[in-house]
């Protein structure tokens, strides 16, 4: 149930937008390359995130710029005022309502050509939807909503597949491109479960999707078929015989009826779908929100065009239009507005689209949170978790929920969740086409695969099946379409089946898949080798079958994945070092981590080359084209601050600092404590000491301290970006508060040293001969709530509890345990202090006070119980401690001067984002 509650505290968090919003972004990226279209709309949208990039971060990362927080700010107290804040016809979800004037025109030049991009797409696919053949599929559909809901799974599967084939050559005049070589399909996949590829998964969320889109090749695959003939189209409408795998799933279905067994039949009936033709757009019976505003006082029809192109989003726009807001509940106006409703009835010329005007259905049927509707958006959000988290190599994913006859968009990305209204496929049906449209003209770039780094969808979707033959006897005929139509018509009566299809068993030759080779040139922009180590590495193979880190298994976040590799020169030859690789998501406006080592490790040079030895040694770094999330959230018009993108970097392979125990564990992790201390004195702040972020290195026998991406430089402007940083086990207690998170609490150098202090006690607890075992005073500390975690830990400073942990300390740590057991007691009366500095005048400095006597309580403790035999290799490092007692306080402005010149060659920010093509 973990897992559950996560994934609905990220759907909570999503971000909505039009359906309509998702439609032009997603034709906006099949528009074939080098027309001018294309050329235009990209100069326009690279011009207006220049300009939000401004306004966001300031003319470079970490130079400031406009507060976001005033931005947010204003929302709320607009919002607060009932929408009189805003113009009558503006979203107040709209991000450009902040821009500059430049950024509007710039914004709303963009919108004419999506808008007419739309327009011309609705009209290319009108022949389609109003095709005899698929109007029949259509209402086949439709007629499935008398039934379970599996009985919708085969004519929907069936519906789309067909209108794929008539789509194909749809588009040579909208300027978009041919459709891809994927040559995609919609795949039953129901009832089979897809297996994860997390090894820790526990089964307490189903992943079972009820149809997948895929490859030609893989659906083909799926099945040992080696043609696309009648038996497999009809095939891939039927339960598979054969589960899929993840790598090739570019999107998942998920149907859900918003009551027991039966969904509601859409009204209108069989009229809708063959008695009537949906017709084209007019491009000006589009109602603003004055009007609508309006509407809602009680006025009489109206007819007021609004401009060409005006979008219908924002906080009405389940009122607006045929589209339904997902997580919304109806509020007492919409609980009154029937079908005969001014919504329903006096609108029809001024506000519906003559394709909207098919249907009598009303928007205001909203989806409410009941448990089909939450199951249904968990389900979407477990299936996207897995897809993104089978290999490194995904940067989004992209599924659809039905709810009833009402699909909604699920777009997904490290950056978070990003959710359509609801569309009704009957009433809107070639917005849906569409929809189809652009999916079938989609990359595998465009559905999130990242080729160079997931060889396994390379091959699992574009590998087609070795032809073998098949025994005929054993495939019966095709029953034509109207029996399947009489099958959904049967209700009361007996039902007629078609009969079922016996796929003979085939053993398809396995494919064997190569590791992942990096071309670093090719594959990575922006790539930096560092200047003090002599590095010739130029491909690089990376076993993403070795994690050396915990294996990511989340929607949103850095979802950091550290795996073993091996470098080659551009002989060919292998390179000597070992190496890992760091493949992780980072918020772009925090300084590039490989920047950021190479400044601390010329620090080193310069004030003290032994500490080179705790730092990892860094081959390589550099950026994956194309995987920031920025893009997206600019053309749907949602705050993107926080964007991410994807980030390779390649180190010296070292091994976790638990692979030692006793007095070299000890020593190992005072070693890193000494690096640490060594950073703060040259102002240098870490950020996150955490288990998994000291290391050790078994050449040297010496302790290391890695993971610099949350570092910071404090002679720089402060970047925080939007998340704050921490690993919730080891961070102090001060911290574990709602302020923190927030970012009103600033980290000082105490809050680290507590951090290594925590790391003690929990190895000391749970680690013998390398192997985490259970302990149930440490356990619950290991949470995302950081409340409960300092809950936990405050109870652990009590007498009998820490009287018992002493019970259960670890073989190795016995003799260490005084020592661990001091430095608790120095914690808890630190904490204690503080709270009565805290009720002492405000002028006093509180952070360096409390920083200053935890380092001197630290040193004492340290001194006072290592003063034994078995602790005679660690007592040497006590005067190198000493040695580098931190600069408690920021830089002063001459200090900040001098170290900005000093080290501004690396940190030429104007070069390195030219490097990375930003």
């Amino acid at each position: 149930m973990t897992i559950k509650g996560e994934l609905e505290a990220d759907i909570n968090n999503s971000a909505k937008c039009s359906f309509d919003a998702f439609l032009k972004h997603f034709l906006s990226v099949v528009l074939q390359e080098g027309t001018e279209q294309k050329k235009r709309l990209d100069k326009l949208q690279t011009e207006i995130e220049k300009l939000q990039s401004q306004r966001y971060y300031g003319n470079l990362a970490g130079n400031g710029g406009s507060d976001d927080k005033t931005a947010d700010a204003d929302v709320t107290r607009n919002t607060e005022m009932g929408g009189q804040g805003f113009a009558s016809n503006e979203d107040p979800d709209d991000d450009t309502r902040f821009g500059s004037e430049k950024e509007k025109e710039l914004v709303k030049e963009r919108d004419f050509i999506l808008d007419d991009l739309l327009r011309d797409a609705l009209d290319a696919v009108l022949p389609i939807a109003n095709d005899a053949n698929v109007k029949e599929k259509l209402e086949a559909f439709s007629t499935a909503f008398n039934e379970k809901e599996p009985s919708r799974y085969a004519p929907y599967v069936l519906l789309c597949n067909d209108v794929l084939k008539r789509l194909t050559p749809v588009g040579a005049n909208l300027g978009v491109r041919k459709p891809d070589p994927l040559d995609i399909r919609f795949r039953r996949s129901d009832p089979k479960s897809i297996m994860s590829h997390f090894a820790e998964m526990k089964n307490d969320v189903d992943r079972r999707p009820d149809v997948i889109i895929t490859s030609l090749a893989a659906a083909l695959n799926a099945d040992g078929l080696k043609e696309e003939d009648e038996v497999a189209k009809r095939i891939f409408s039927e339960k598979p015989k054969k589960k899929f795998e993840w790598q090739v799933v570019l999107s998942c279905d998920e149907f859900k009826v918003s009551k027991g067994g039966m969904g509601r039949i859409p009204e209108g009936g069989k009229s809708i779908h063959l008695n009537k033709s949906f017709k084209t757009e007019n491009p000006r019976n589009v109602v603003s929100h004055a009007d609508l505003a309006r509407l809602d006082h009680d006025v009489a029809e109206v007819e007021a065009p609004a401009p060409r192109g005006a979008e219908r989003s924002g906080s009405k726009r389940a009122r607006e239009s045929d589209y339904v807001e997902e997580h919304s509940s109806p509020t007492k106006k919409q609980r009154q507005l029937g079908p005969e409703s001014p919504s329903g009835s006096k609108l029809k010329s001024a506000q519906d689209s003559p394709v909207d005007r098919n249907s009598k259905m009303q928007a205001n049927v909203i989806a409410k949170n009941t448990q089909e509707a939450i199951n249904g958006r968990v389900q979407c959000a477990s299936y996207a978790l897995e897809m993104m988290s089978y290999s490194a190599g995904v940067h989004h994913a992209i599924n659809l929920l039905f709810t009833d006859d009402y699909i909604w968009i699920w777009y997904y990305d490290r950056q978070g969740i990003l959710q359509s209204d609801g569309l009704s496929i009957f009433s809107n049906f070639p917005r849906f086409l569409v929809l189809l449209l652009a999916f079938q003209r989609f990359t595998i770039e465009d559905w999130g695969v990242i080729p160079c780094l997931n060889p396994k969808a390379l091959h699992g979707l574009r590998e087609m099946p070795t032809p073998q033959a098949q025994p005929e006897s054993t495939i019966p005929d095709i029953p034509p379409m109207s029996l399947l139509n009489e099958k959904l018509h049967q209700k009361k009566k007996k039902k007629k089946t078609a009969p079922e299809i016996i796929v003979p068993e085939i053993n398809v030759p396995e494919i064997i898949i190569p590791e992942i080779v990096l071309d670093l040139q090719q594959h990575l922009s922006g790539l930096w080798a560092p200047n003090d180590q002599n590095n010739n590495t130029r491909r690089v193979e990376v076993n993403m079958n070795e994690f050396l880190s915990h294996q990511p298994h989340c929607l949103a976040g850095r979802a950091t994945s550290v795996v073993a590799a091996k470098g080659y020169a551009e002989d060919g030859s292998s390179v000597s070092t070992p190496m890992v690789c760091k493949i992780y998501h980072p918020e772009l406006q925090r300084r590039h981590e490989g920047l950021t080592l190479q400044v601390v490790r010329q620090i080193a040079i310069d004030n003290d080359e032994e500490m080179l030895k705790h730092l990892p040694t860094l081959l390589f770094y550099g950026d994956v084209p194309g995987c920031t999330t920025q893009r997206i959230r600019s053309m749907v018009k949602r705050k993107w601050k926080g964007h991410r993108t994807l980030r390779v970097i390649g180190m010296k392979k070292l091994q976790k600092i638990t692979s030692v125990q006793g007095t070299e564990f000890i020593k190992a992790w005072l070693e890193t404590v000494i690096c640490h201390a060594f950073l703060w004195k040259n102002y240098v702040e870490h950020g996150d000491p955490s288990l998994s972020n000291i290391m050790y290195d078994p050449d040297t026998q010496s302790g290391v301290l890695s993971d610099f991406d949350l570092s910071l430089l404090q002679w720089e402007p402060r970047v925080l970006g939007t998340e704050r940083t921490g690993t919730v086990p080891f961070m102090a207690i001060e911290i574990l508060t709602k302020d923190y998170w927030e970012g009103k609490i600033h980290r000082y150098y105490h809050h680290e040293l507590e951090s290594f202090i925590w790391i003690l006690v929990y190895v000391s607890l749970l680690y013998h001969d390398g192997i985490r075992l259970p302990n149930s005073d440490v356990d619950k500390w290991r949470t995302a709530d950081y409340i409960a975690c300092c809950q936990k830990k405050l109870h652990f400073y009590t007498q009998n509890v820490i009287t018992k942990a002493a019970t259960r300390v670890k073989p190795s740590y016995q003799d260490y345990w005084p020592m661990v057991d001091e430095l608790c007691y120095v914690l808890h009366l630190g904490h204690t202090k503080q709270d009565g500095l805290r009720r002492r005048p405000s002028d006093i400095d509180i952070p360096f006070l409390t920083s200053q006597d935890l380092w001197d309580t630290f040193n004492g403790a340290l001194d006072f119980k290592l003063r034994m035999p078995q602790a005679e290799p660690i007592n040497p490092l006590l005067p190198r401690l000493l040695a580098q007692k931190p600069s408690f306080r920021l830089p002063d402005e001459a200090m900040r001067e001098r170290l900005h010149i000093k080290y501004g060659a690396i940190l030429d920010l104007d070069q390195a984002r030219s490097a990375l093509g930003q």
